[in-house]
């Protein structure tokens, strides 16, 4: 695939979805989960890392289920990918329709997920009986998990031709989803194409440990004129849905309450190693408490993100405040597994970046990434070891440490290293936390508390 036509398969990717159907409130959705016994590990041999809790690997990394390898030309779809994301999140959260919402002559309600962008950081879970593994992009930033799925049109239903696709007809356990007056839905984009689906019901696997029957998720029908969506097959959606939203019912965290209380930890590791997903109570034992944590905030317009007070950053001696309250237009700032570069007010990008031209000033210069999102960039070849500046998100109540990955993107191995942030295109956009400065650290996600802790972690 070209890189022109891997945008245009991006701008038909699957994330928003129109239903039609209300939910019948006293059907059990996965409550009755039961832990099993399972040595089963996904990692190739040549991965590192932990053996335990639900696997986390960088697509581009040695422990990818596709062995695939990071190029200049990945390195800049990636970006080219990320950008689309964020401004489809933003276009939401604003009611601007760059992406279709509705179609021509329809009604109901309307489910919204992003964007899956560049999907780096993959999962394998299981789905059906017998279990088929799939490969899902980790995403904080929506709340439904989908897969891509082959149902069957016919009578009777012949072989599975796909392995790669998900087929209720072929699991023992699937059945129709209990929304009425039908569980199928459409997704209309602006150029007249159309992707749909159905919600089903069936057993999945989440992680070694656990089975969860009955657990609703998309069954997702790729549209034929773009195939597949890469390596992912899917998305795992750990992303909030508050008790207003029409479709909360369906997001993992509430289908699992009773079994993992609504709290989970994850660890994004590095495109050289494999990092980690805990639940529940093995959340907490794998991402103990620090001592110290961030409040997560909720707002009217809050969608699935999980919001918090960025109040500061500081780069090598450097402090930047950052705008919040009557002095900013920003909704605010969110923390996001499915974003790639955290974007920042342009103010504050600025003098990060002026400071950071002014630590590298010894340095040669090297061109800005080819879609413009990083400008700061300087050739590094040939030098060993070269000193990166440290790093500290300051959040209410918390100072996070960057690791050293985490400062700086590598857009074409060392020939070209930027400063890993970006300058949102709006003032009124969302602050963003993205997953490459979210790299070896354990964050746990305590929803029922309100809080958020971050510290140093083991992937």
């Amino acid at each position: 695939m070209t890189g022109s036509s891997a945008l245009m398969a991006i701008g038909h990717i699957l994330m928003c979805y129109t239903l039609f159907f209300s939910f019948h409130a006293n059907k059990a959705l996965g409550y009755g989960a039961t832990v099993v016994e399972s040595n089963k590990s996904h990692a190739p041999p040549s991965c590192t890392g932990t053996t335990t809790g639900l696997r986390v690997v960088h697509k581009y990394g040695p422990c990818s289920p596709s062995g695939l390898k990071k190029t200049s030309a990945v390195v800049n779809q990636i970006l080219a990918q990320d950008k689309l994301r964020v401004r489809a999140m933003n276009s939401r959260l604003h009611n601007r329709r760059t992406i279709g919402l509705e179609g021509e002559g329809t009604t109901g309600t309307y489910l919204q997920n992003d964007l899956p962008g560049a999907g780096n950081f993959l999962v394998t879970v299981g789905f059906g009986t017998p279990l088929k593994d799939f490969n899902l992009a980790l995403d904080t930033g929506s709340y439904v998990t989908w897969v891509q799925c082959e149902p069957c049109t016919e009578s009777p239903c012949p072989q599975q031709q796909n392995a790669s696709l998900y087929n209720p007809s072929f699991s023992s356990t699937s059945s129709n989803a209990p929304c009425s007056p039908e569980c199928n839905y459409t997704q209309p984009y602006l150029d007249k194409s159309e992707s749909g689906g159905t919600f089903v019901l069936d057993t999945v696997s989440i992680g070694q440990d656990y089975q969860i029957p009955e657990f609703i998720f998309l069954c997702a029908v790729p549209d034929k004129q773009i195939g597949d969506f890469g390596e992912a097959n899917g998305i795992l959606g750990l992303g909030l849905a508050s008790s207003d939203d029409d479709f909360a019912t369906y997001s993992l965290a509430t289908q699992t309450a009773n079994l993992f209380g609504r709290v989970f930890c994850h660890c994004l590791p590095s495109s050289s190693n494999s990092g980690y997903v805990y639940f529940g109570e093995k959340a907490r034992e794998q991402c103990p408490f620090s001592g110290t944590y961030t409040r997560l905030l909720r707002k009217p317009f809050s969608g699935s993100y999980y919001f918090v007070n960025l109040i500061a950053i500081t780069l090598g001696q450097k402090k930047v405040e950052v705008p919040s309250g009557i002095l900013s237009s920003s909704p605010g700032t969110i923390i996001d597994s499915g974003t790639v570069i955290t974007h920042l007010p342009s103010s504050v990008y600025l003098e990060l970046s002026q400071e950071f031209d002014r630590l590298m000033s010894e340095f040669p210069p090297a061109n800005p990434s080819d879609d413009g999102v990083l400008k700061a960039c300087y050739n590094l070849v040939d030098h060993d070891n070269p000193a990166i500046p440290e790093m500290v998100l300051h959040f209410e109540n918390l100072d996070v440490y960057l690791d050293q990955t985490a400062v700086t993107w590598k857009g074409n191995g060392m020939s070209q290293v930027c400063f890993g942030f970006a300058a949102k295109e709006d003032e009124g956009d969302l602050t963003i936390i993205g997953n490459h400065q979210q790299q070896k650290l354990n964050i746990l996600f305590n929803i029922p508390d309100q809080r958020l802790e971050i510290g140093p972690g083991k992937c």
